[in-house]
């Protein structure tokens, strides 16, 4: 498939793709932010005060610190899922099919054309991709694709245009 050929992208945006894109995105986010540096830090004191606490008696610190711990861990990614899964619920794209073109001059859908230079990047994910634009990721599952060929060829338009990150 050439590269000037448009790449034509059709998927239901369900749960089941919801969840996927989910979690694809909370990692990139996550590994690629400096947020995690600082959660490092949060956890590494966290575990400092756990230490102190059994060397001291102090049951109040333990406590403390392990509840700091299993937020960091579990809590927040929870707060995050059932805020996105709200958003999903109510949105007017949930179980709508998704139709993109892809060409050389951007991203289009609907009529409404997103050029490649207002497009922050293509995120190979797995088998699926994560377009980022403005302060927002698209998902697009492999199941959009119609063959090995177009997934390839919007790679390499991507990286053409300077907008293929690899993870």
């Amino acid at each position: 498939m050439s590269i000037s050929n448009p790449i034509t992208l059709s998927y239901t945006w369900d749960r089941a793709n919801f969840e996927k894109a989910f979690e694809n995105a909370y990692t990139h986010q996550y590994k690629h932010s400096a947020r995690r540096y600082i959660g490092w830090l949060f956890v590494a004191m966290a575990q400092f005060g756990v230490v102190a606490a059994m060397k001291g008696g102090s049951v109040g610190l333990l406590m403390l610190s392990t509840i700091l711990i299993v937020y960091w861990y579990v809590v927040k990614k929870h707060l995050v899922y059932r805020r996105a899964l709200k958003a999903f619920e109510h949105s007017p794209l949930k179980d709508r099919r998704i139709t993109l073109q892809i060409d050389s001059d951007g991203v289009s859908q609907n009529g409404v054309e997103v050029p490649w230079e207002e497009i922050q990047g293509v995120v190979p994910v797995e088998d699926d991709i994560l377009l980022y634009y403005q302060d927002s990721a698209f998902y697009i599952p492999s199941t959009a694709f119609g063959s090995l060929e177009e997934k390839s060829a919007l790679k390499s338009m991507a990286k053409a245009k300077g907008r293929l990150f690899h993870v």
